[in-house]
């Protein structure tokens, strides 16, 4: 496919080859074509390599790896238009790293939400610690004096969640009035208490933690709750509770039911049940 007088074009492109020092596998490679290709450019047998137009491109890449002007070449080409500007790009594309695919990037951003989606459940639900600043001090506050207003159990009916609050102006008053004489500090907590009972039933609309301590401080009930689960809990007043996911909990002391919206904080109610 060349001209009479001068070199080949495989010639040309063997010899500028072997003059750099490069090895057809080497050539092969940096062009990103196979071994025959290349052999076949510097043999002519520019047929074998399918069409002309990518023939010319394959010699234009190849020329141009070899720091040839490839004009001159494609010119002696049978078929070689006038002008080559069509030819496919002169520089083969760089390759792309691994770590820029949009399917590695895909799969990075699953797993991260896979593993991140049980922690922050975890940590979701070990986040009603007691030592939590401003949410639990003022309930515990309140526990010492709640086994004292256990005498007056008809006055606190109306607003169980409410208790807590309020046991200081109750505390001095409830003593005189359910007995005539005189107690000792610390003695009506010992008779009342063994005596009182409380059952507290609680009914799980959508999965919720559950912590339930007694007056003694004993942990009665602890574990995660599915969904249309409910349970009952005998104990003594008063109770401390943390309910995880409130809004979905539905709870009830002795058959009276109890609004947990006054001691819910985002989703997690925290307070102290007396009798």
């Amino acid at each position: 496919m060349s001209e009479s007088g001068q070199s080949p074009i495989g010639r040309i492109l063997r010899d500028a080859r072997e003059a750099q020092g490069m090895t057809l596998e080497d050539a092969a490679a940096r062009l990103r074509l196979m071994h025959r290709q290349v052999e076949a450019m510097e043999t002519d047998d520019f047929e074998s390599l399918g069409q002309p137009v990518f023939a010319r491109g394959f010699v234009r890449n190849y020329a141009r790896l070899l720091g040839l002007a490839p004009e001159s070449l494609l010119e002696r080409m049978v078929g070689a238009p006038a002008e080559a500007t069509t030819v496919n790009p002169a520089e083969p594309p760089l390759p792309r790293s691994w770590l820029t695919s949009p399917w590695l990037i895909l799969l990075l951003l699953g797993l991260l939400v896979v593993v991140a989606a049980p922690v922050a459940l975890y940590v979701w639900l070990n986040s009603e610690g007691e030592d939590e600043p401003g949410i639990r001090s003022a309930p515990t506050a309140q526990v010492q004096p709640a086994p004292v207003a256990a005498p007056s159990p008809v006055a606190v009916p109306v607003e169980a969640p409410l208790p807590a609050i309020q046991p200081a102006p109750v505390t001095p008053v409830a003593p005189e009035a359910v007995s005539g004489e005189p107690a000792e500090a610390g003695a009506p907590a010992a008779p009342q208490t063994p005596g009182v009972s409380g059952v507290l039933h609680l009914e799980f609309g959508d999965e919720s933690w559950v912590e339930i301590k007694d007056a003694s401080g004993r942990m009665l009930f602890r574990q995660l709750n599915p969904p249309g689960s409910s349970v009952d809990v005998n104990g003594q007043p008063p109770f401390d509770l943390v309910i995880g996911n409130a809004a979905q909990t539905h709870m009830t002391y002795n058959g009276r039911p109890i609004d947990l919206k006054p001691f819910t904080a985002v989703t997690v109610a925290r307070f102290t049940l007396e009798e």
